[in-house]
């Protein structure tokens, strides 16, 4: 395969997952503080949401101050923020077109009817608000361009490739949520928020976020608090939006992708195989004292294995 199709299809991959956590994450964070506890404060929130999406400078570089339209714009699909929820929609699409002789019609159709709808929506005007509709959207369509993937096409390459980007993603995305809720956790002494109630509120939006409250209480059939959630989140391999279970599918993937290397230290395949076994044998009381240094250094070895397949071999000229 061409390195041009497989970076497309690995970007398609890693953008729809991109697009649908920060679009729930804005809206889920956005639509609880109506009824949070009290003392959670609106410019709380609106920094959440610019932390977790990484647009807190790009905002800050075009605004003076926060403001609930002015932020929800911004992430949602602004003109100035090249990691605009729209603007990952678009490249989903840009990305499916540079491949669209590998993937399935029906799957093309599906993303290409995601991307004009979306425009036209926003097209027309859009306010805080209405994040609440804007975000259902995304999600829906997301999960029905998923659908295409996993049921119309081939298990060859082009499967491999785009769940080798959207399980990469994902892990990216879970982390992300729980590095910025830990620093959101973080304020609360010095705002004076702190307190049972208000920390068990966060970690249950955090599972709202994630998609995962129903099945965290099958699991631990008690309210959320910091060790369950993390517990749940990064090391249940049972769980498909966990980060063991995205790292053992990236590994799955690589291992059936014809890169044509070796297993040595350095390579791919021993790369993605050391971060999963990471999170298949480390547990929650040695990371919890240190979690957030914890899911730094994860992050950067995930960064570091992404690089590593672009400049390996997904890179063209």
């Amino acid at each position: 395969m061409l390195s041009r199709i497989g970076n497309s299809l690995f970007w398609l991959g890693r953008y729809i997952e991109r697009a649908e956590h920060i679009a729930r994450y804005a809206r889920v964070q956005y639509t609880s503080s109506v009824d949070a506890p009290l003392g959670q404060i609106r410019e709380f929130v609106l920094e959440s949401i610019l932390d977790m999406a990484g647009n807190r400078q790009g905002y800050f570089s075009v605004h003076q101050q926060l403001n609930d339209d002015a932020v929800i714009d911004y992430t949602a699909f602004s003109d100035n923020n090249p990691y605009s929820v729209l603007a990952y929609i678009n490249m989903i699409r840009e990305n499916a077109r540079g491949a669209r002789d590998s993937i399935s019609i029906e799957l093309w159709e599906a993303i290409n009817s995601f991307y004009h709808k979306i425009n036209a929506y926003t097209t027309a005007g859009f306010q805080g608000k209405e994040l609440e509709y804007f975000a259902r959207k995304v999600e829906e369509n997301s999960y029905v361009i998923k659908g295409y993937i996993e049921n119309t096409l081939l298990r060859n390459e082009v499967w491999m490739l785009i769940s080798l980007g959207i399980y990469l993603e994902r892990a990216v995305q879970i982390i992300q949520i729980l590095r910025t809720k830990l620093k959101d956790l973080e304020k609360l002494d010095t705002t004076k928020l702190s307190g049972g109630a208000l920390e068990n509120f966060h970690w249950n939006t955090i599972l709202e976020s994630t998609e995962s409250s129903d099945m965290y209480m099958r699991s631990y059939k008690t309210s959320p608090n910091r060790r369950n959630v993390m517990d749940f989140l990064l090391f249940d391999a049972t769980f498909p939006k966990s980060v063991a279970f995205s790292l053992a599918s990236v590994q799955q993937c690589i291992q059936h992708i014809s890169f044509q290397e070796d297993t040595k230290k350095g390579s791919i395949s021993f790369m993605a195989g050391k971060l999963a076994c990471r999170f298949q044998y480390d547990t929650i009381e040695e990371v919890e004292n240190t979690a957030p240094q914890f899911l730094e250094k994860m992050l950067g070895s995930i960064y570091e294995l992404a690089h590593l397949l672009n400049t390996k071999y997904l890179k063209y000229s």
